[in-house]
């Protein structure tokens, strides 16, 4: 069975139809049929949800939609050594550090288009999108 972290780009490229909408979709149906495992940190859930309020267009539907994907949300108390530790070696953003964090526990690829992620694309495999 495939394993992926979601990254807040991934989330959002599906809901808006963006570059790469097409294999998030492919993953969310695969996981919905028991063939892939998806995961998202606490934290970059709240990501999307902020960037979707904050951009007001159908909102409420867009917060539905993001309850009924198939993804596993991954507390964020036990990666904070992890993250504290790649946010210290790298300049990247806090909420990316979790994305991080979480694929590396999961030994699992990270599914993104956020070039944030090539300041660290030799500490965790990456799918890129786009």
């Amino acid at each position: 069975m495939s394993r992926y972290v979601l990254d807040p780009s991934a989330i959002l490229a599906f809901l808006q139809e963006e570059p790469g909408w097409q294999r998030v979709k492919e993953l969310l149906t695969s996981a919905a049929n028991g063939h892939t495992e998806l995961h998202i940190s606490i934290l970059n859930l709240a990501e999307v949800q902020y960037i979707i309020l904050r951009r007001g267009k159908d909102t409420t539907q867009r917060l539905a939609a993001l309850e009924a994907l198939p993804f596993n949300v991954a507390s964020a108390d036990a990666y904070i050594p992890q993250v504290v530790e790649l946010k210290a070696g790298h300049p990247v953003s806090l909420a990316d550090c979790f994305a991080a964090a979480l694929a590396q526990d999961l030994d699992c690829s990270l599914l993104t288009s956020d070039p944030e992620f090539h300041k660290i694309e030799s500490l965790i495999k990456i799918e890129w999108l786009g």
